[in-house]
């Protein structure tokens, strides 16, 4: 697992192991772990979005050089960020790619703003992203989503729902490009 330097909310530097930098319908998403465990034996997993960050200037916005993690607010789109989370489990499992995976190295300068949580199983975690490294026994506070990839994920429909979507994308995208030959 690679560890990633960033810049926590308050403003400290912070090593976290850095899981998964993605990316799906050109938005790009963060999956980190402090390797903190609640009481019920769940790893905590942070997810957050990645913009650029910009200041306002005489000539509009301008780069500061630093990247923003921000939290994802619309439901929806956490909602895809989590099927994208089923399926990296999935391509761990299987040795696939399902997702769009990027470098971790394009996230120097990372400020993180805001994140959404989420637990997996020690077990899962162990099975999935751990190269023989043994977790923390730290238990630290709880968090508001979990994602049981042993109970009631019916992963194939999920799966399904995802490709449909990626069909629907293309389409208006093709559609958005006839648009733009027509007008242009």
């Amino acid at each position: 697992m690679n560890s990633k330097e960033i810049i926590d909310t308050d403003g400290n530097k912070t090593n976290v192991n850095g899981i998964y930098y993605i990316s799906n319908n050109n938005n790009y998403y963060f999956i980190y772990t402090k390797k903190e465990q609640d009481s019920e034996n769940h790893i905590i997993f942070y997810v957050v979005k990645i913009l650029q960050e910009v200041v306002n200037g005489e000539n509009g916005p301008t780069p500061t050089g630093y990247l923003l993690g921000v939290k994802i607010n619309d439901d929806n789109e956490y909602d895809l960020v989590k099927k994208d989370i089923i399926n990296i489990l999935n391509d761990k499992e299987n040795n696939t790619e399902s997702v769009r995976y990027l470098d971790l190295a394009m996230l120097d300068n990372l400020k993180i703003k805001g994140s959404r949580t989420f637990k997996l199983s020690v077990d899962i975690y162990n099975k999935m992203f751990s190269n023989n490294n043994e977790i923390e026994e730290d238990i630290e506070e709880d968090t508001n989503d979990t994602i049981d990839v042993n109970n009631n994920i019916n992963v194939e429909e999920l799966i399904r729902e995802n490709e449909k979507l990626k069909q629907e994308i293309a389409e208006y995208k093709r559609k958005f490009s006839l648009i733009n030959e027509i007008v242009n």
